[in-house]
């Protein structure tokens, strides 16, 4: 028998990184690491393919016995478009992954089988019950998480590798924080349960023997489990040693990795190169009311530039809309993060998804306006499902619209780029990077070709004024010029996202923002909200 795996198309997000395909000639960021698993599930007398439309065209015509169709939220239209077409052609139909998974009513009465949760087990149960004719409607996985210790290596064998930035591998699933707006904690638990370091390393070295240069860890929390984070940073230092350093490694952790220097030192040996850190917001108030108190104990600013100083970039996850947000919010955002010196945000509005104690508490205090996700980008849009609470949803999107295009001008994005670079620093013996090889040098001609040779004198000026800051402003090292035309390059895809979805960056000023401070006159009473300024706020 045989299975054909499909991951539907992705409309363009601020992940999409569109922009970047006339440099690198991929075509989308990471591969289906789902699919990638559910194929190393799938017994071995099955048949496999796995097709991603967001690079290749989908067969319909395929001679499989069964379609599985995986998708987010933002995928769920096309992934209903794709069943019907497998569907007028005879074939069954199962549906699984993160939106079926965490909303799986979505999928109820759509002509398929539904998977719901972790696929380690249900997923074998299903296609033996589906080879007897047997199978029921709807899986799910049970309350007891399962050991990851009995999950299999991802078949990346199976997919066209030459077409992504990046693989993706994970080394836990779950989460020790609660965030309120999380759905991770919700799919995966509070508990991180962990692979053991040889499964890690033989993934490592699946994804090296299929050509890969970067991997992406796609844990919600690279360090949520301390002691094993640091064994694993251990095997993963003698690996690359072993190989001559033949990878470098992203992940997404939690600030507090920034007190703890032996992990930043091993993150460093190891050739991590950039770190994703859900910061969210500049104020105490908006932190404490989600839940994300490891984002209060310390000084960001500090933390932040401590991780530069180890040659690793922060790429950043902001969010404007919490409760203790007012239209003063988009400012606050615009600076912060120029303190901070962060290049890359995802910022995006507060968004209440299915199941989280963020939805369930706007739920009951009818405040929720649209219970239906699937046309809802989060990162990088304006999105906003419920009824803010010291705004109305009309400034929350005009404030949104200058926020995220002013942090995509060309000055602002130059600013942040060279405060980051300059805060490496050479504490640290440096290794030998995966990227300096030929298809990098043709990279770097191609974008310099592109800041260089253009009648676009702004961005002719954000290069050479980036460049010589950077040149000049710290200590010479290889990881810092790496990531200065790595993000300079990717600047490409940002601005592009933004200028397509938002509107011309260069059309709005940090200096002019649409809700600005004015002194709060004398006796001008509380507002009672519980956020107090010592400016008041006015419509620009």
């Amino acid at each position: 028998m045989k299975v054909y795996l499909v991951n539907p198309l992705f409309n363009p997000t601020i992940w999409s990184f569109e922009g970047l395909r006339p440099f690198t000639g991929t075509r989308f960021l990471t591969p289906p690491l789902g699919l990638a698993t559910i194929a190393a599930l799938t017994p071995s007398h099955w048949d496999v393919e796995i097709v991603d439309e967001n690079v290749e065209a989908i067969n319909f015509d395929t001679d499989a016995d069964l379609i599985g169709i995986t998708a987010f939220n933002v995928q769920y239209q096309r992934s209903l478009e794709i069943a019907r077409e497998f569907q007028k052609r005879g074939k069954a139909v199962v549906f699984g992954g993160p939106y079926c998974s965490l909303f799986p009513e979505a999928y109820k009465d759509r002509g398929g089988y539904r998977i719901q949760g972790e696929a380690e087990e249900t997923w074998p149960e299903f296609l033996r019950d589906f080879e007897k004719g047997t199978a029921r409607e709807h899986y799910i996985a049970a309350d007891t998480k399962i050991n990851l210790e009995t999950s299999p290596i991802p078949r990346y064998d199976l997919i066209k590798g030459k077409y992504y930035n990046l693989y993706t591998l994970q080394t836990s699933r779950g989460c020790p924080f609660a965030c309120e707006f999380c759905d991770i904690i919700v799919m995966d638990g509070r508990v991180p349960r962990v692979k053991t370091v040889e499964q890690i390393i033989a993934e490592v070295d699946h994804c090296l023997e299929q050509g890969a240069h970067y991997i992406l860890f796609g844990d919600a929390n690279f360090i949520g489990n301390i002691p094993f984070a640091r064994k694993l940073l251990h095997a993963l230092v003698a690996y690359q040693k072993e190989r001559g350093y033949p990878i470098e490694f992203v992940c997404e952790l939690t600030i507090n990795v920034a007190h703890q220097p032996d992990l930043l030192k091993l993150l460093q040996d190891a050739n991590f190169y950039s770190v994703f850190i859900g910061i969210e917001s500049p104020r105490r108030e908006s932190l404490m009311e989600t839940k994300k108190l490891q984002n209060t104990r310390k000084d960001m600013v500090e933390d932040i530039a401590r991780i530069h100083a180890h040659h690793i970039s922060v790429m950043a996850g902001m969010i404007v809309g919490f409760d203790s947000d007012d239209t003063l919010i988009f400012q606050e955002q615009y600076e912060y993060l120029k303190e901070l010196g962060i290049p890359f945000t995802t910022c995006g509005t507060l968004m209440a998804l299915p199941n989280t104690p963020l939805m369930k508490r706007l739920e009951s205090e009818g405040r929720i306006l649209d219970m239906e996700w699937a046309e809802m980008n989060g990162h990088g849009a304006a999105d906003c499902n419920f009824i803010p609470k010291l705004m109305t949803l009309e400034e929350l999107r005009i404030g949104y619209n200058w926020l995220i295009r002013c942090l995509y001008r060309y000055d602002s994005f130059g600013d942040r780029l060279v405060t980051s670079m300059n805060r490496f620093q050479n504490l640290h013996k440096e290794h030998k990077r995966a990227a300096l090889d030929w298809g990098f040098t043709k990279l770097l001609f191609k974008v310099i070709g592109y800041y260089i040779f253009t009648t676009d004198r702004a961005r002719r000026k954000l290069f050479l004024s980036s460049f010589w800051r950077v040149a000049t402003g710290s200590p010479h090292s290889v990881g810092k010029w790496l990531e200065f035309f790595r993000w300079i390059a990717t600047y490409r895809a940002f601005r592009q996202y933004v200028f397509e979805m938002h509107g011309d960056p260069e059309g709005v000023s940090p200096a002019d923002p649409p809700f600005k401070r004015v002194p709060k006159p004398l006796g001008m009473p509380s507002t009672g909200s519980g956020v107090e300024h010592e400016f008041a706020e006015t419509a620009g």
